[in-house]
């Protein structure tokens, strides 16, 4: 939800938006890292796979990101930051063994604004990142209330 909040706020100082983008990342992976084990104590010990899922998810996204980026920067920044969108978008598809089914479809829904973007070329991109991010906060946010359902390490799957 940081994340998604600091891509909402580069909507509206556009120009700021990679600054906001890695504000918000820094202010997230310290919340991560001082609340994470109270927040996944529920849930037991992540299996073997839900990791190697989620480890799977972030390294196949950075080689995503730097081809897109080198095969992209000559089309100009829309065509980065489109192609970088699907990429962050379909990295999370991977990791619904570890967050449960939310991050598969937060994955697709992200994706498609995105890609929704390549074929309208009329879509602003201030209302793509706008969107992608709602998007991020409305999945988080459900993602923290709801219970963890369809994980491998949930016993009430």
């Amino acid at each position: 939800m940081l994340i998604g909040a600091a891509i909402v706020l580069g909507s509206i100082w556009f120009r700021s938006r990679n600054a906001l983008l890695g504000l918000g990342a820094t202010i997230a992976a310290v919340a991560v890292s001082l609340s994470a084990a109270r927040l996944a104590a529920p849930y037991g010990v992540p299996t073997f796979a839900q990791v190697a899922w989620l480890v799977t998810a972030v390294v196949a996204e950075v080689v995503a990101l730097v081809f897109v980026i080198r095969r992209f920067a000559p089309h100009g920044e829309r065509a980065v930051l489109l192609a970088i969108l699907v990429v962050v978008g379909m990295h999370f598809l991977p990791m619904a063994p570890a967050f449960g089914p939310l991050a598969a479809v937060l994955g697709v829904v992200c994706a498609v604004n995105a890609l929704a973007a390549v074929r309208i070329s009329g879509y602003p991109l201030r209302a793509v990142w706008a969107i992608d991010g709602g998007l991020k906060i409305a999945v988080g946010a459900l993602m923290w209330w709801l219970p963890l359902v369809g994980t491998a390490g949930n016993s009430a799957v």
